[in-house]
């Protein structure tokens, strides 16, 4: 029963990730697709982060803070 906990939170860090990256890409892709020529349906922010980039810069900041 752990394992699936485990592997349901990967998978949810996963597509976390790859939707905030590059989620509005592949939505207007595949819009551009189903109408046979390009359409905007998703506008993406310039800069956005998913849980594993903001564990990553939580964890470089504590250790910046440590080295000092």
């Amino acid at each position: 029963m752990l394992r699936y906990i485990l592997y349901f939170g990967a998978v949810f860090l996963i597509a976390d990730h790859v939707f905030t990256h590059w989620g509005p890409e592949i939505i207007n892709w595949l819009a551009s697709k189903f109408m046979g020529r390009e359409v905007t349906v998703v506008e993406g922010a310039p800069y956005r982060e998913s849980l594993i980039d903001k564990v990553i810069h939580s964890v470089r900041d504590k250790l910046e803070g440590d080295r000092r």
